[in-house]
Order: structure tokens, then sequence, then C-alpha cells
């Protein structure tokens, strides 16, 4: 059950995020997914598992959404600090790794390709979705496409990677104690 509530939050956060932005509604959509990821971090057991990966996640979110828009392939709007993405993705990138362990947690049973597919495929159509919706501007052009569906294709096996990596990590020390 609980992990078709992590989805449902996740998708709600999405939109809250999306026409929180679009609509002058940025601070209460930021506040909801703070709410929302606290609520997931007092549900689960293993906290300093989904922080390290909420960081990883936030990390790498970062890196991508600011490189995309640093080379005009996608203008993000809502607040934002020194050119980089704005906090609204940061959020969503937090809350996308705590679907990884729950949600999506079935991604790290499965080959790397299939989240590199799952990412080449959803990234982009989750872009233009916001951009429709007034968060973000975007040349649909073939080559933006690409960079955002390269972007993805490589960022969500990497979450995944990680994901599974700390799982691990997390099963070895409890085995030991």
């Amino acid at each position: 059950m609980y992990r078709l509530v992590n989805a449902i939050g996740f998708q709600t956060a999405w939109w809250a995020c999306i026409a929180g932005v679009g609509h002058g509604l940025e601070v209460p959509a930021l506040a909801y997914c703070t709410v929302l990821a606290a609520a997931h971090l007092l549900y689960i057991d293993k906290r300093k598992q989904e922080l390290q990966l909420a960081a990883v996640a936030l990390f790498i979110g970062i890196v991508v959404d600011t490189a995309l828009q640093s080379v005009s392939v996608i203008d993000f709007y809502g607040w934002a600090v020194w050119g980089m993405s704005p906090f609204w993705l940061w959020a969503l990138w937090v809350l996308f790794a705590m679907t990884l362990n729950a949600s999506l947690a079935f991604l790290k049973d499965q080959p790397l390709w299939l989240s590199g597919a799952a990412g080449l495929l959803f990234g982009p159509l989750t872009y233009y979705a916001g951009t429709q919706l007034g968060a973000a501007s975007f040349d649909a052009s073939v080559t933006h496409v690409l960079a955002l569906a390269l972007a993805w294709m490589l960022a969500l096996p990497a979450m995944v990677m990680v994901a599974t990596r700390i799982s691990a990590n997390v099963a070895i020390l409890d085995r030991s104690s």
C-alpha cells in the first residue's frame, strides 16, 4: 500500500510544483514538497539511506538541470540562485529519489538498460509536459529533445545504481551488527 501512496505523493508534488510555478504559488508548492519528504522520512525505517540517496539525486539533478538550462535546451521558471536550476526542481529530485526505494523499487531488480530506456522516453515527456503547463519554456527541436533524452537516459540508471548500492551497503551493515 505504501508504494501506491508514495507514487501518488510524488505525482501530486510534481503537479503542485508545475502549477505553483505557473500560477505564482511556488512557496506553497515547496512547503508541500517539504511536508511530503518529512512524512516519508517519518514513515520509513532507513532514514539515513534515504537521505544519502536524496543528497546524491539532488546533486545529479542540480548538475543535469543547470547544464540543460545553461546550454539553452530549456529555460526553467521560478526561484533560483546563481543561474542554477530553480528550487522547485530541487524538491522534485529529492522526492523522486524517495520513490526509488518505494514505488520505483522494482527498477533496482531490473537491468540498468531498462532504467536508461525509461529515462530516454519519460524524461523528455515530463519536461515537455512541464513546459506546456507553464513551468518552463522549451524549443521542442530534435536536438533539444535528444539532449533531454540523453540526460535522463544517463541520470535515471545512475540514481537506480546508487539506490541499489546504498541498499546493499545497509544490508551488509545490518548483517554485521
